[in-house]
């Protein structure tokens, strides 16, 4: 710290980059800049309080720079393009606390070539804006949102996972046809550029995934096809020009240089103002709401906030709700003391509240309340005369959720939706659920627009659902009386199972097996060499919350796991057809790993395995010692604990004429154990 300021870090050779530095240190104001290149460095002008560091980082490269030199406050002033640095500042920013401002060059439209967007809608409004055919390589789970944004589905061609939910979601955004390439990754630049070639493309739409999702090499492919991309990055926000980069540094400069002592906290509430009622709106609410000096949030509450509360007229509202641009917002606007963010309904009930309160409750200059409204959980609860204290409470808003598996297990769900085609959707899959047999009798209670005007509560059949079309918000309760009769533990008999001529892991075995896997309520289970599908069928059952990962290659196999998973109606068990290992590298990392069948592959299974999590918890299934020798020698191989292995032999009481007689089963080696990090000693 020197002459009572901060330091300032600031990452980019870019002309912006050297304004900003050069405008800092003559204020006063130590710099170090951060460059790439000699060149970067080279026209740099040299300043007493300017540092220059040469060399490409990693984020933990840069979260060691910023540690080293102290710095108060951080500046991206990298090149627009260069988003995969951009993503590697941010984390270092986040692993070291640092405010983080991205200083983003004007660009004309005509010029641009990869343009930042906060989410699927907004994508959509901006592709609409510009003409030619669009490869979307986001996946299937905002397919429909970016599609109704964009206007024109026939202007789409998607890459997505070959799998039966990825289809489904492509036919309901109204693609079909050669608009479909179902593949599994990963995808190399030449690969990417094929599907550019195919698609006719002329945008690339993307998530900013980093290297591990492939990003890099979109970029790549979009670069050598000279097409424009477009980026939906999780934490996107408005950049700032020199001039509000340089201010709002400057603040973070003076700021460091003061004393602890005398820094007065600026107080932020996030407000969680009820459903929309002014009768159903806190005290303390209203009180954060009229002491506030500036509101944020998403547009829609800011106008509900503003019928609540008469007091909101002539106060300055900001359609943000994001913590990265609220806080920008704050910094260029020093003068504010006192702000709020308001969030429907409470804001501890799957609220914004959330994310903002994660972001911003470390930092020193801000004190940020959270002040509770009433949910809809309670409103809907007063308004059917049902108590909720042992309700399941579950979301479906903008989120996966494995509803039909839930309500198995659970008298009552109560289920917050996105809207009308949530509630089809979700109808849709209990009707199902019915029908074969899945869940016994529902008893639905829907509500419609609680606390506003068109508000309605009325009883329905799952069916009756499916043909809902009023737009507006839903909230669903489910109640399952035969949930009380549902099995906690594994045991389904053979003939819950179609077999066919696939191998099957028999009930016996099975129950042992899951016993010894000790699965979790929310694992991720991979299953490889699935078979007919009786152990991810089991285990998805009893894990609801968790994800299964069946790994098959032989086509009868497949085509049974597919029909097994209809019949048991199981959302949360995603079939993968290939061979292990190499079936493998796209799946997330598993938690536990049951091993049916490796195709001999079971030292290269396990090294994909703990490549992906050192401490995975593994079941291993033998039936010849050949099996059996190749997974003793390939354990030699890596450090595990709690390695167990037992031999079962199953003997079934069968009738042969007049008489009952017991037909053995062949043995089962069933060997368990446990991945361990070496620095675990």
């Amino acid at each position: 710290m020197r002459n009572g300021f901060g330091k300032i870090l600031i990452f980019g050779g870019t002309t912006e980059g050297r304004t900003a530095a050069e405008r800092l240190t003559a204020e006063g104001i130590p710099c170090t800049v951060s460059v790439a290149t000699r060149y970067g460095e080279e026209v740099l002008s040299p300043h007493p309080l300017m540092n220059v560091r040469r060399g490409r980082l990693d984020h933990e490269g840069m979260a060691r720079l910023m540690r080293e030199e102290e710095v108060c406050c951080v500046i991206d002033a990298t090149h627009p393009h260069a988003l995969v640095v951009s993503g590697e500042i941010r984390e270092a920013c986040r692993e070291t606390g640092l405010p983080y401002l991205r200083l983003q060059r004007q660009e004309t439209g005509e010029n641009v070539r990869c343009v930042s967007v906060r989410d699927a809608e907004e994508a959509g409004a901006f592709l609409s804006s510009v003409p030619g055919r669009i490869l979307v390589t986001t996946g299937s789970k905002e397919l429909s949102r970016f599609a109704r944004a964009l206007g024109d589905p026939s202007r789409i061609t998607v890459r997505v996972l070959p799998s039966r939910e990825s289809l489904r979601a492509c036919e309901e955004a109204g693609l079909s046809g050669k608009q479909i390439v179902a593949m599994q990754g990963p995808f190399d630049t030449d690969m990417n550029c094929a599907l550019i070639r195919h698609a006719g493309a002329s945008w690339l739409l993307t998530k900013e995934t980093g290297a591990a999702g492939g990003f890099p090499q979109k970029l790549e492919a979009a670069e050598k096809c000279g097409i424009s991309t477009v980026v939906i990055r999780a934490e996107a926000s408005p950049g700032m020009n020199t001039e509000e980069a340089v201010a709002a540094a400057r603040r973070y400069a003076e700021a460091a240089g003061q004393k602890d002592e005398d820094r007065e906290k600026r107080i932020l509430s996030l407000v969680g103002i009820g459903p929309g009622a002014p009768e159903m709106a806190t005290p303390e609410a209203a009180q954060a709401v009229t002491e506030a000096e500036v509101l944020f949030g998403a547009g829609s509450v800011l106008g509900t906030a503003a019928r609540i509360w008469r007091e909101t007229e002539g106060k300055t509202s900001v359609p943000v709700y994001r913590g990265e641009e609220i806080l920008q917002y704050l910094e260029l606007h020093p003068e504010v003391h006192r702000a709020a963010v308001v969030f429907s309904g409470d804001s501890g009930f799957y609220s914004g509240a959330s994310s903002v309160l994660e972001k911003l409750r470390d930092r020193e200059d801000l004190e940020v309340r959270t002040i509770c409204g009433i949910s809809c959980v309670s409103c809907f609860a007063a308004r059917a005369g049902i108590p909720w204290q042992d309700w399941k409470i579950l979301s479906s808003h903008g989120r996966e959720c494995n509803v039909v598996g839930q309500v198995r297990r659970h008298r009552r769900c109560f289920l917050l939706l996105s809207g009308a085609e949530d509630l089809r959707r979700t109808g849709a899959a209990l009707a199902e659920a019915e029908e074969r047999g899945v869940l016994g009798d529902l008893q639905l209670i829907c509500g419609y627009e609680l606390a506003r005007p068109g508000e309605k509560v009325f009883s329905c059949s799952a069916r009756e659902l499916k043909e809902i079309s009023e737009e507006g918000l839903y909230v669903l309760l489910v109640g399952h009386e035969g949930a009380e009769n549902t099995p906690v533990l594994p045991g389904l008999p053979d003939s819950a199972f179609l077999r066919g001529k696939a191998p099957m892991t028999s009930s016996e075995i099975r129950a042992l097996s899951l016993s010894r896997l000790g699965l979790t309520s929310r694992a991720v289970l991979w299953d490889v060499g699935a078979g007919t599908g009786s152990v991810s069928v089991e285990a998805a059952l009893a894990c609801p919350e968790g994800q299964v990962w069946s790994v098959e290659y032989r086509e009868e196999a497949l085509s049974l796991l597919g029909k097994n998973r209809a019949a048991f109606c199981l959302a949360n068990m995603e079939i993968i057809a290939g061979r292990a290992p190499e079936a493998l590298e796209t799946l997330p990392a598993p938690t536990h790993v049951f091993i049916g069948g490796s195709g001999g592959e079971i030292g290269a299974v396990l090294d994909q395995v703990f490549k992906k999590n050192p401490e995975a918890k593994i079941v291993v299934n033998c039936i010849t010692s050949e099996t059996l020798l190749a997974l003793h020698t390939a354990l030699k191989r890596f450090p595990v604990r709690d390695l167990q292995c037992v031999q079962v032999s199953v003997n079934r009481e069968e009738k042969l004429g007049n008489y009952h007689y017991l037909r053995a089963g062949n043995p089962v080696f069933i060997i368990s154990f446990a991945g361990q990090n070496v620095s675990e000693g």
